[in-house]
């Protein structure tokens, strides 16, 4: 076991490398070629896709890196299942998210979320592939979709930023970079083996129900503050320091996630044998805290140098909120690896109810908060949420019953 998930954390730590840094490359483009407003814009669009992805992929990938760690010879039909799902989702929720974006009055913004529409669905089918060969311990094959789409992305707005392109251009280069990743994931799905019949999508949407709802929940813990912001009416200038602040944090976040889904495939087996779920999260969860302790505390040293670096001199103000927000990291971690335990035990609606009282408790602060503390408030309400998530965590791996639930068929 440990050496499977040690070569998953070498492919997922690269190819995570590569993916963040191209991130990073693209965000730090957009700040030079458009300044803070146009990266508040580019961070309002890209928040948005991200949640986009996370309704369309309607949990199956958090389903098929169990199931399919589960039973390795149903890949192909698990796997033409969940696509089978994200069609008929698609077909509603993407003309309804791009009129949707009609009514937003900002020119440039609209615009914005328009071009990463395409993105959103394209990546959805990437993850989602990608997920099928993770639970067959190949870690490797999304994370090179990934990059090629990332490397394609950041050459255009390399290009577009040189030329001046408006900043909803960004958007457009994630959509065809997000196109050839998943063109080149798609010629792989035969090493699975035989191709199986579809399996029922209804038994994968009601397993992926819950997994989503996490996931929206999460995003909305990580990116809703910046909807708020601009809601409250804060300075897009404010918003952008705060979204290059944010953007470092949870570039750092990669570590958790690459960790976590290197264990899952051996997570489930694990439950499956009827494991220790507590024993195995509290391992997992006071790991990962010590992980994000010393990151955060890195991360507090390096601050005005690093955003320097990155976005240029004109982001020193942001230093002062990646400081704060450095905080989160050890709660953060710590959520984040044990909310895969829960999923591998199939207690995932334990960590949903968690989550959600987390956004709620997020967006209440925000609200309350944000009228005297500007862009500051944000950073302060995540440490609060991450760390109070964590702890309830911690708590529920070993006060809440384990009920066993019936595989997905």
């Amino acid at each position: 076991m440990f050496t499977k998930i040690f070569r998953n954390v070498i492919w997922l730590g690269c190819g995570e490398a590569a993916v963040k840094g191209g991130l990073l490359a693209a965000t730090m483009l957009v700040a030079r070629g458009s300044g803070p407003s146009g990266l508040g814009t580019f961070a309002i669009g890209f928040s948005a896709a991200l949640i986009a992805v996370m309704v369309l992929a309607f949990g199956q990938q958090e389903v098929l890196i169990r199931e399919v760690a589960r039973s390795p010879g149903d890949a192909r039909g698990l796997l033409a299942g969940a696509d089978r799902l994200q069609r008929r989702l698609g077909r509603w929720l993407l003309p309804a998210a791009a009129a949707a974006t009609l009514v937003v009055a900002d020119h440039q913004l609209r615009l914005t979320l328009l071009a990463f529409i395409p993105y959103a669905a394209l990546r959805t089918a990437t993850v989602t592939g990608g997920a099928a060969f993770k639970g067959l311990d190949r870690m490797d094959v999304e994370a090179r979709a990934r990059v090629i789409e990332v490397a394609a992305a950041v050459a255009l707005i390399a290009a577009g930023a040189s030329w001046g392109w408006p900043v909803w251009t960004a958007g457009a280069a994630f959509s065809l970079g997000s196109g050839l990743g998943l063109w080149w994931l798609r010629r792989r799905v035969g090493v699975m083996g035989e191709a199986r019949q579809p399996a029922p999508w209804r038994p994968l949407a009601r397993e992926g129900l819950v997994f989503m709802a996490l996931a929206v929940a999460g995003q909305l813990l990580a990116n809703l503050d910046r909807f708020l912001l601009a809601l409250l009416g804060v300075a897009r200038a404010d918003i952008g320091y705060w979204g290059a602040a944010g953007t470092i944090v949870w570039a750092v976040i990669a570590i958790p996630q690459l960790l976590a889904v290197a264990m899952y495939p051996s997570f489930s087996r694990i439950a499956a044998a009827a494991g220790p779920r507590g024993r195995v999260g509290l391992a997992a969860g006071l790991g990962a805290a010590a992980a994000g302790l010393v990151c955060g505390v890195l991360l507090r040293a390096v601050a005005t140098p690093l955003l320097t670096l990155i976005f240029g001199a004109d982001f020193e103000p942001a230093a002062p909120l990646l400081e704060r927000v450095a905080l989160a990291l050890p709660g953060a971690f710590a959520m984040m690896v044990m909310g895969t335990v829960f999923a591998a035990w199939r207690a995932q609606r334990t960590a949903l109810a968690i989550m959600a009282a987390a956004v709620a408790a997020s967006c209440v602060l925000n609200l309350l908060w944000i009228p005297t503390l500007g862009v500051v408030a944000p950073a302060n309400v995540a440490v609060v949420a991450y760390t109070a998530a964590a702890l309830l965590m911690a708590a529920a791996l070993f006060t809440l019953p384990q009920r066993r639930t019936a595989a997905v068929s």
